[in-house]
């Protein structure tokens, strides 16, 4: 996830989000790898590209001290959902039937044996849990009654913001750059081993400031990604190639302006809203690919001490017919989506579905969001957004 680092009032909450660039090199790129042109011409009405959507509301237990508001969670969806709080005052987990009803919640936060300090990331694999502390070790819980399984310690990396399994003895991560250098950010790791082989894909300059990097799950292979990237990576098998590259025409950054460094690099590339670049999120459901750009088109409502009105996009694209698909994002950076079974999964907060409402986001489906609204036990409990996309 994002770390967002404040230059000045004028900045606001996005910090250094663009202090990092990349050349128009391509990096990687071969004559065999599609390219897809993103901009305003694919813009579409949200309930334009669902083929099919559910509002899962998460209803907490009435009378308990269970809070589910915080603005950073996250998600995984298996027989059930589990929907962990990153707030850092309570970073509980709590798991919902299909249908959003409330099944336990647990709590191990804490620096002592068996606990977790912080929550960076959950993986539930064969009815087991693993949590990542972003301090390069993983904790693992049995379920359903989180007893403790074992610490398993990845290795000595500055920070580990993304954690993927590729089997039970190997995982690939992505690690925070030590410095402002181009470095190599994804490793796949042998914690029994205690080995590590990194992948041949540099970071960008200050990219630690913004995404190191993030992960997807294919049926075959991972998906790579990081800000401000033109080229999408997939990993398979120990090999790395293009998987897909990003060509935002005439909005992409100018090569001289890599050269500007802090506020001037802000003022110019961010808050003029002239050049539009991926933010690096990324998620992958049954053949669409999904990530955020930045800046496709200008929001003539722009106010740069409001995250909520900065031109954050949502591009989906399906490698194998060549379509693109593009709608105005409802969340900001600071949160993911979940995918399985050719669905995405997005926490909308009570923030975000006001904000749905008052914009009329979902347009013909604004009654099903309306019905959801209505069964919460309490106002300020999220929503979970379930979807596929038309292609």
């Amino acid at each position: 996830m994002f770390k967002i680092r404040y230059y000045s009032a004028v900045i606001g909450i996005i910090g250094m989000i663009l202090v990092q660039c990349q050349t128009k090199e391509k990096e990687g790129e071969t004559d065999k790898t599609p390219s897809f042109l993103i901009d305003r011409t694919s813009i579409l009405p949200f309930d334009e590209l669902v083929s099919e959507i559910e509002f899962i509301p998460l209803v907490a237990p009435k009378d308990t001290l269970i809070n589910l508001s915080c603005n950073v969670s996250e998600l995984v969806v298996h027989d059930k959902i589990y929907y962990a709080s990153r707030c850092f005052q309570d970073l509980s987990i709590h798991s919902f039937d299909l249908e959003g009803n409330h099944l336990q919640s647990w709590n191990r936060k804490g620096d002592g044996p068996e606990e977790y300090p912080a929550l960076h990331g959950m993986i539930i694999e064969n009815d087991e849990l693993y949590i990542s502390t972003g301090r390069g070790v993983l904790l693992k819980y049995g379920l359903p009654e989180f007893d403790f399984r074992k610490e398993i310690k990845l290795g000595e990396f500055n920070f580990v913001p993304t954690v993927s399994l590729i089997s039970p003895e190997s995982w690939l991560i992505s690690s925070e750059p030590t410095n402002k250098a181009r470095e190599k950010i994804f490793h796949v790791v042998d914690p029994k081993a205690k080995a590590a082989k990194t992948l041949p894909i540099l970071s960008l300059p200050y990219s630690g400031e913004l995404n190191p990097g993030m992960i997807a799950d294919m049926k075959e292979g991972k998906l790579l990604n990081f800000g401000l990237s033109d080229t999408i990576y997939r990993y398979q098998e120990g090999i790395v190639k293009p998987y897909i590259t990003l060509d935002f025409g005439d909005k992409s950054i100018v090569t001289d302006d890599f050269e500007l460094e802090g506020e001037a690099f802000v003022e110019k590339i961010l808050l003029s809203q002239d050049y539009a670049f991926n933010t690096g999120l990324i998620d992958f459901s049954e053949g669409s690919l999904k990530l955020m750009a930045y800046g496709i088109e200008k929001n003539l409502l722009f106010d740069k001490g409001s995250l909520s009105t900065f031109p954050f996009y949502d591009v989906f694209i399906s490698r194998s017919s060549g379509e693109l698909k593009i709608t105005k994002a409802l969340l900001s950076v600071r949160n993911n989506s979940y995918s399985t079974g050719g669905y995405f999964y997005q926490v909308m907060q009570q923030s975000d579905w006001q904000r749905a409402l008052d914009l009329g986001y979902f347009g013909k489906y604004e009654e099903l969001l309306l019905n959801s609204i209505e069964k919460l036990s309490d106002e300020e409990d999220p929503i979970v957004l379930k979807f596929n996309i038309g292609f």
